[in-house]
């Protein structure tokens, strides 16, 4: 049975290699340091760091028998928080931090969650990322509300205060005594790793990143996306605005999303502190989005994977563990 057992784990490795290819990132002199100015319309409120709460909390936030079982055959020598904070709308933002053991200081990952449903997926990197001993501030979402949303403002607004009350909670993470400002990361899935990707562009403090299901030009994204809520929601907005052609929509759309779009900020980014994975076969970032960011970030490291859009779990952790190598690669490279 052992035997078998190596062999069927021998053959899930072999291939999850033979199916997935990366492209290598190639140096690329040309290439501009990003430049340290300030981006109107992100620059938060400095934090009242008093005004944060901090409330001790189960290893598991979300009821999911993934997560469950993910947390039942790894350790479980981590410690949780619930950080409550004044959020950039007036409202009260919330973000789960995993610390994981030792005085530290530990590296620190900030994730964003996918555009809708539950948080399983995020907390589940979370997870991931703190059994190799990094810490992990995972955001909470607001309602982006897509499929009700009268117009693209509602949404627009959630994408800019997502931005902004990570770069609120920052202020907070990297005075902790037990967490390293000089080792700082973020990353996600989907849309929450664009804008994991836009946060590390516009905040200097972000050093490092990996971002998965990812692509650019937010506008072309919901436009060509075969995900139910954003169909609503174009369907909706062509509707009432009379947009009938694809570049009507795009006009309409771009100004309300180019400020956290992570195109916008390509030019500022050094392609070796990145890494990017997709699907060939995705319907909901087209494989032409995720190549068109590619090539404006300097053509990062690439990893290409057999699948689409919610066909990604089986690849799930592999994806993860890769991205947990890549920033061990950046910080050692920055220390050493």
């Amino acid at each position: 049975m052992v035997n078998g057992e190596r062999w069927c784990a021998l053959g899930a490795a072999l291939l999850v290699c033979l199916a997935c290819t990366t492209t290598s990132w190639q140096p690329q002199p040309e290439r501009i340091p990003r430049p340290p100015e300030p981006v109107p319309g992100l620059e938060p409120a400095p934090l009242d760091l008093s005004q944060v709460r901090v409330q001790p909390e189960g290893r598991t936030v979300e009821q999911n028998w993934i997560l469950d079982l993910y947390t039942l055959f790894h350790a479980r020598d981590y410690r949780a928080f619930r950080i409550l904070y004044p959020g950039s709308q007036g409202d009260e933002a919330t973000a789960h931090l995993l610390i994981p053991p030792g005085p530290g200081p530990h590296p620190v990952v900030v994730v964003f969650p996918i555009l809708a449903g539950s948080h399983v997926v995020s907390e589940g990197l979370a997870k991931a990322l703190v059994k190799r001993r990094f810490a992990v501030a995972r955001m909470e979402r607001h309602d982006l509300e897509l499929d009700q949303a009268p117009g693209a403002e509602v949404p627009a607004r959630h994408f800019r205060s997502a931005i902004l009350d990570a770069r609120r909670l920052l202020d907070w993470l990297l005075n902790h005594p037990q967490l390293d400002p000089e080792r700082v990361a973020a990353a996600g899935v989907s849309l929450g790793g664009m804008l994991a990707l836009t946060l590390m562009q516009v905040d200097p403090r972000v050093h490092a990143g990996f971002f998965l299901m990812v692509g650019g030009g937010l506008p072309e994204i919901l436009y060509d996306s075969s995900e139910r809520p954003v169909r609503i929601f174009r369907e909706r907005l062509q509707t009432q605005h009379t947009l009938e052609t694809r570049e009507a929509f795009l006009e309409y759309l771009r100004p309300f999303v180019e400020i956290v779009d992570p195109l916008t900020y390509a030019a500022r980014t050094d392609p070796r502190t990145v890494l990017i994975a997709s699907g060939r076969l995705d319907r909901v970032v087209r494989p032409r989005h995720t190549r068109a960011l590619w090539q404006a970030l300097g053509e990062p490291r690439w990893i290409h994977l057999p699948l689409g859009h919610y066909q990604f779990f089986p690849f799930f952790w592999w994806a993860i563990a890769r991205g947990a190598d890549h920033l061990e690669r950046v910080f050692a490279e920055a220390s050493g």
